[in-house]
């Protein structure tokens, strides 16, 4: 049923708490955790006519979210003619049939993707009213690492580990990935939104950033005679001061070094208390009068209407040694948590704004 594979491809991307918010926007029933919501929708489906027009935009917040979910991002500038160009070529370009295509835009099935390359392959042209968005698929290995419940094991293996504190089981698998790129028809810029799903390592973040770049180069020579279009990426290092020293959403890590060199890091991820005014922090900074920020995250508490909230944060992953670089630059950072286009929309206005 078109519910459950909606629910099913949905519960491989994003967390619960945000698949409840998307639930309620489309005023369906939420009930505890993923299988007994796939349960009770599935049911009333079979039985109820007037829950068609709601799945039906279900089916659309999963397709606009192949765009929005938890991505890494980096922002190339470019003439706007060019921009235009390239506009123009892909609207007229359609991509080739390929084995993601047999089930697109949901994923293939394991054993399916068992039998793909690791080739990254463009799937769909959106044109919209204020973009032209490419999606490509890949396959990738990916490493879950997971505690593993000891009282589950037979008794003399757990005695053989009973001197451990805590067990962790590292599972290696194959994961569909749909990375994105966006022409804005509105700013001299294109994105490029790197799918992290499962919080993938920097090495593989790295990977896919190189793969989805060159691919898209390569596309824009063949088809728009464009060379190499994603060549100066925006600095976001600027972001991390600007966003600490205004009043925007919340801010909920933040790692800094002092003008004594001591580095610190800090995370205030429950309730609504901002890390700028929380008191520890508040009396540290009173007493070193200045610090060096180099990592923060934020995040906004967005009303999108009666007993319905969405928190997209925005990460900027900085590390201490960028510090002691002549320039410090950061070209890349991580949009999360996104319920809707909306959400990511708001946090890349913010990204320009404040680099204004």
């Amino acid at each position: 049923m078109l519910t459950a594979q909606i629910l099913e491809a949905f519960s491989q991307r994003i967390s619960w708490s945000t698949m409840r918010v998307i639930l309620k926007i489309c005023d369906l029933p939420v009930r505890r955790g993923w299988e007994q919501t796939i349960q009770k929708l599935t049911d009333e489906e079979s039985v109820r006519d007037d829950i068609s027009d709601k799945i039906e935009q279900l089916k659309k917040c999963y397709d606009n979210h192949l765009l929005v979910n938890d991505k890494a991002l980096k922002i190339y500038q470019l003439e706007r003619k060019n921009i235009d160009k390239l506009i123009a070529a892909f609207k007229k370009y359609k991509p080739e049939n390929t084995a993601f295509h047999q089930t697109y835009p949901f994923p293939l099935s394991d054993d399916n993707l068992k039998e793909v390359d690791f080739s990254q392959k463009l799937v769909e042209i959106r044109d919209t009213k204020d973009s032209l968005v490419a999606i490509f698929c890949t396959k990738r290995l990916f490493i879950e690492r997971s505690q593993i419940d000891t009282e589950e094991l037979n008794e003399d293996t757990r005695k053989d580990l009973a001197g451990y504190d805590k067990i962790i089981g590292v599972k290696e698998h194959y994961r569909q990935f749909f990375d994105v790129v966006v022409l804005s028809k509105q700013r001299n810029n294109i994105e490029v939104r790197v799918d992290i799903t499962g919080s993938l390592s920097s090495e593989d973040k790295s990977k896919a950033f190189f793969q989805t770049i060159q691919q898209f180069n390569n596309l824009s020579e063949n088809i728009a005679i464009v060379k190499t279009p994603l060549q100066e990426s925006i600095n976001f290092f600027p972001l991390i001061d600007n966003l600490y020293e205004s009043d925007e959403g919340k801010v909920v890590e933040l790692a800094f070094i002092t003008d004594e060199g001591s580095t610190k890091s800090e995370k205030m991820r429950k309730g609504s208390v901002d890390l700028r005014t929380e008191t520890y922090h508040y009396a540290g900074k009173q007493a070193v009068e200045h610090i060096t920020s180099y990592r923060l995250a934020i995040s906004w508490n967005i009303k999108i209407c009666q007993r319905i909230n969405s928190q997209p944060e925005l990460l900027l992953p900085g590390r201490a040694q960028i510090l002691s670089n002549q320039t410090q630059y950061l070209d890349e950072v991580y949009i999360l948590n996104c319920s809707s286009l909306d959400d990511y929309e708001f946090v890349v206005e913010k990204i320009f704004d404040y680099l204004e």
